[in-house]
Parts: structure tokens; sequence; C-alpha cells
């Protein structure tokens, strides 16, 4: 099979595996919400330049994922699909951009599609080339960077690196400094571990150079020209600087976060990854190279103050490509005993979701037909080790990429379905009657994205969001959502202005004791929310 076609079939497969069900996945909050609405105002406002939400310009993330969406809205409306396509057409692109860097260092087809089926198929993966944030663009864009530099330094071709630096400065643009800043630090430090000063020599082409500058200058010069040190203190200051050195959520800041997190993302596949980051043991320049990015990207974000699941993402590719070609030696040297790293955990992550049937009655949202998926993973379980004992070794991968496959495919439409439309307003639609809209003390950005209403933040006086959370006073300045103090709206419910507060379930015992409660009347629960109304 043509190269060309090779790819084209992967990535016409990874599409429309991560684009199953997308449709039914509402947008949720606290997150997802804020990318699709600022990307609607976008769209209505007509300004593709400067990031708005509730109005009022910010400066959390640079502009590449707003532009996606808001492309997406302009050619498919404002949907579910829409909001989730860019990230499953980037997904799709990795999964390519896996194969392609497999083949062309093996020449091997079947390390290039293991390398790309388990990628597609690895937790993480799987869970944010669905989602509306920057993490699957930014994956996509430094696996590009890095994997470019590579081949551009250890084979002395200018046009890669060239080619790095375009993929950078779409990094840049997607989230910011980092996207530079980590690739750059990984290649200096795999140049002085290799002590090749050659290879500095090579990373420094003034057209790669001038590339870079004029693709991020096309939105940071604009940005700055419109809004000055608003910007730069928005997006550099705050939203690096002070993300980098306050923790946003301290119960996370342990320096284990991602020495856990990264492992558990790579299943059903941790068995060979971590056999080959850890036993391929070479001086060669590509396992140096995987080892710097994928241990350089822990350590960074391991000291970074700030700790988000997704943060070390970009950890995930070299030791992916690592664990695949770990799958192909074992394919090549028929062995049977490191195949239990392939089956162990395998069969343990089918049997963690053969188990929720039993649970299905204690989830707060409705979930039903799990029965059929606990059957399937039975079976696949059985058939699996069964190929095992007869030596079919080439039939393991296959197995358990079927089987996460298939179970992916079941846990979109019977839970996550539900569990994603349990997380977003999107139920309230049409639901609350005319008046003002209240959230009491955690808003939900998803209501004004769905209904088009505007929705505003109230609280008792003495909340203290910071208090609660156990942070710093500077995340104050994260929410831009519209607010109203308490007095100002007791004022209202005592004049009998129409209204509803909608209480989230996680606030209700917080409202019971409050001064809003014995002036409203309960209208109605809906999915999470309980709605009072002024009467």
């Amino acid at each position: 099979m043509k190269q060309r076609t090779f790819l084209a079939v992967i990535f016409l497969a990874a599409l429309l595996f991560l684009a199953a069900g997308i449709s039914q996945l509402a947008v949720t909050d606290p997150v997802e919400s804020n990318y699709a609405l600022t990307a609607l105002e976008m769209v209505r406002s007509g300004d593709w330049i400067s990031p708005q939400i509730y109005g009022t310009y910010w400066y959390d993330k640079p502009i590449f994922l707003y532009w996606l969406l808001s492309l997406a809205y302009s050619l498919f409306g404002m949907s579910d699909f829409a909001a989730r396509l860019p990230a499953v057409l980037f997904g799709a692109a990795s999964c390519t951009l896996s194969a392609w860097f497999a083949l062309r260092q093996t020449g091997r087809h079947v390390t290039a599609l293991l390398f790309a089926a388990m990628t597609a198929t690895s937790l993480g993966f799987w869970f944010i080339s669905r989602s509306v944030i920057t993490d699957q663009p930014l994956f996509f864009f430094s696996a590009a960077t890095l994997s470019f530099a590579y081949i551009g330094l250890t084979e002395g071709r200018k046009s890669y690196i060239i080619a790095a630096y375009g993929a950078a400065a779409l990094a840049v643009l997607t989230k910011g400094p980092v996207g530079l800043v980590l690739p750059g630090l990984f290649l200096l430090v795999f140049a002085a571990v290799q002590r090749r000063s050659d290879y500095v020599k090579r990373l420094f082409p003034p057209l790669g150079l001038l590339l870079f500058a004029v693709l991020v200058l096309s939105w940071y010069g604009p940005m700055y020209s419109r809004h000055g040190m608003d910007f730069l203190d928005g997006l550099l200051g705050f939203n690096n600087v002070v993300r980098a050195t306050v923790s946003e959520h301290p119960e996370y800041d342990v320096w284990y976060y991602y020495l856990v997190l990264v492992p558990l993302s790579l299943l059903p596949w941790i068995g060979p990854c971590l056999y080959g980051l850890r036993q391929r043991f070479a001086k060669s320049d590509e396992y140096v190279f995987m080892v710097i990015w994928a241990g350089g990207t822990v350590l960074f974000y391991s000291l970074m103050a700030t700790k988000y699941p997704t943060y070390a993402y970009i950890a995930n590719w070299p030791i992916l490509y690592l664990g695949a070609r770990t799958v192909q030696d074992w394919l090549d040297e028929d062995a049977h005993k490191a195949w239990f790293l392939v089956l162990v955990p395998a069969t343990l992550y089918s049997l963690l979701f053969a188990s929720l049937v039993f649970f299905t009655g204690k989830a707060p949202f409705p979930v039903q037909g799990l029965t059929l998926l606990t059957v399937f993973l039975i079976i696949m379980t059985i058939l699996t080790w069964l190929a095992f004992w007869q030596h079919a070794y080439p039939a393991l991968p296959c197995f358990v990429v079927i089987t996460t496959v298939m179970t992916y495919l079941m846990l979109t439409s019977q839970v996550l379905t539900p569990f994603y439309q349990y997380r977003s307003a999107q139920s309230l639609s049409g639901q609350l009657p005319q008046g003002a809209v209240y959230f009491f003390e955690e808003y939900r950005t998803s209501y004004p994205y769905y209904t088009g209403r505007s929705a505003v933040w109230t609280a008792p006086a003495s909340y203290d969001e910071n208090t609660r959370l156990k942070r710093d006073a500077v995340w104050s300045k994260k929410h831009l959502y519209p607010t109203e103090y308490e007095n100002s709206v007791l004022s209202r419910i005592q004049k009998h202005e129409p209204l509803t507060l909608v209480v989230p379930e996680g606030r209700y015992k917080d409202y019971q004791t409050s001064n809003f409660a014995p002036l409203l009347q309960p209208a109605d629960k809906i999915g999470a929310y309980y709605i009072f109304v002024n009467q």
C-alpha cells in the first residue's frame, strides 16, 4: 500500500472513531463552556481578533482554538457536533502524524499502525480528542514541532527545522509561550546530552525564525496594538506567570501528580509503554530524545504551582511511540512472558468498565444498557487470553484495540451522554420562566451559551470562593461573568421582581442557610439544579 493511501486510511478510521457520538455530548461546565461561548460571541460580533466573553475582552488563551470553533460554528451552526469537531480533527491528524513518524523511522507499516492504534485508544488521548479545550491542537503542534526538529537535527534536513518552527508558531497561537519554550528546551538538552554542537548550529535557521515571527505576530501584533498592556498582563502575566507560581487548585499541588496521572492516561497500553521507557536502554539519538521529551514534560509541569490533568499530556506521544516499538519487538521475538504486560493491564481495564453495571443505580444521572457492555468485555477477555495460550501473538494487540474501541463507543452512548448532560446547563434551555436568571455560588456558562439569555452570579455576602477552595485571592480575577451581590438581589426579591434562582446540587446546603431561602419558592428540580422563583 502506498504511503499516502495508508495514512489516508488511518486518518479516516481515526476520524470516524473519535467523532462517533460527539453530536450527543453536551458542552460541559466549567471549562468547555468558556471556550464555546467565547467563540460564539466572536461569530456574533464579527470580531475574529479579540476573544471576548459576556461582552468583555479576555485573554485566557490565544486565538487558535477560538478560530477553529468559530469556523465550525459558521459552517455547521451552533451545535455540540461543531463544538467538538476541531478536537476530533486534530485527534485524527495526531494519529496520522504518529503513523507517518513511525513509518519514516522504522520503514514498517505494522509499527506505524501500532503507534496510531495505541494512540487513538489510550484513555487520555481518546478523552481529550473529544473535548472542547486547547490541548488536542497543542498536542498535535507540539508533536509536529519535536518530531520535525528531531529529523532536521539528526539528518541535517533544514526544511524539517523550518517546518518545526511553523508548527511551534501554531502551538504558541494555541496555548502561549509554552509552545516554543518546552520544545526549545528539550532540543537544547538533547544536543547537550549527545554532545553535538552541530545540532545546536542547525537549530536556528534564519528562515525558520522568520516564519515563526511572521505567524506569531499575525495575531499577537494586532492584539497588542488594540489592547496594549492589558493584553500582555492578562495572557502572559496572569494566565502564564501566575499559574506557574500560584496554585489555582492547592489540593492537587503534590510532586507525584503527573507521575500518577500520565501512566493512567496511557491505559490500556501502560505495560508496554512503561517497559519501553524503562527497558529500551540505548544511547541512540531516538531513545534519548524520546526520554528527554517525556521526562522533561513531566518534570517541567511538576515544578509548576498550578496543576491540571491535561498539562503534561504531550508526554504521552514519545511514551506511546516507545510502547509501539516495544510491542513490535515482542512480535518479532515471539516473546511469551512479555505479553503479560499487555494482557494484565488490558484485562484490569476491561474489568473496571465491566464492573460499572453494579454502580448504575448510584449514579446521579440515568445510566442504562451496561449489561451488554459487561457481557461483551467478558467474552473479549476470554478470547484474548485464549489467543495468548495458543501463542497467537499478532492477535493480541488486535483484540485489545477492538475491545477498547467498542468499549469507548458503548460508553459514549450509555454513560458519557447522560454524564455530559448532567455536567451542563443545557437541560435548563427553555425550562426557566421569563425574568432575570441567577446562579447561586457557582456560575454555569453553558446556560447563556445554549439559551442566548444572560444570567448573573450571586451568593451570600459572606461567601468567598477562594477561601472555600483554600487558594490565593489573586484567582478572583479569573471570573468575568456578570455578578450581583446579595443586598441588591434581596432588594429585587422584596420588590417582587420576577426572577429565578438556580442552585446547583453541590450548593444546596448553602442555599438552605442563606437569606434567599425564606423569600423564594421551590419550583422544580431539573437535572443537577434546584429551581427557585420569586412569587
